[in-house]
């Protein structure tokens, strides 16, 4: 697997999130951890994935649900959170939660329509069978776009797993 797309990178307090091509990226986000007062052991593991030049590592980490979060301890006391995506800082989960929209389809009185989903990706409604997927309420078509969501956590944890 390869990263081609941007990562959007943060560290809490230190760097705001920043989308760039990967090198540049991790690079940027390699000049910010290394000025934070952390230990020498989360130093060379940070250095590691975001210093050594090696792509692999972060490929590895962001193969499942496209993001991830390293929390560092600081010497002085607190803790910050260096945040790792892919493109707009999405995960599979929530740029699956934004893809759908419930809406109500025209019925013989105002509002009283059964509930369709409506897909960003393909600009249409959601279809089964070539079926318009159809619900009698909102709840129902919010419970359908949930499953989604919950399936492709699912599916990112089985690709972890598998590794």
């Amino acid at each position: 697997m390869s990263i081609e797309d941007d990562l959007t990178v943060a560290v809490d307090g230190h760097l705001k999130s920043t989308t760039l091509p990967i090198q540049a990226a991790l690079t940027t986000l390699w000049q910010t951890v290394r000025e934070l007062p952390i230990g020498e052991y989360q130093l060379r593991a940070m250095h590691q994935l975001l210093g050594s030049g090696d792509t692999r590592p972060i490929e590895r980490f962001l193969a499942g649900e496209g993001a991830t979060d390293w929390p560092l301890d600081l010497t002085g006391g607190g803790r910050v959170t260096v945040r790792v995506s892919r493109g707009d800082g999405l995960t599979t989960s929530q740029r699956i939660a934004a893809r759908y929209t419930p809406e109500q389809q025209q019925g013989h009185r105002r509002g009283s329509g059964p509930w369709a989903i409506r897909d960003s990706a393909t600009k249409g409604l959601v279809r089964d069978d070539g079926e318009i997927l159809l619900f009698p309420i909102k709840d129902s078509a919010q419970a359908w776009i949930g499953r989604q969501v919950n399936l492709a956590g699912y599916r990112s944890s089985r690709h972890l797993a598998a590794k």
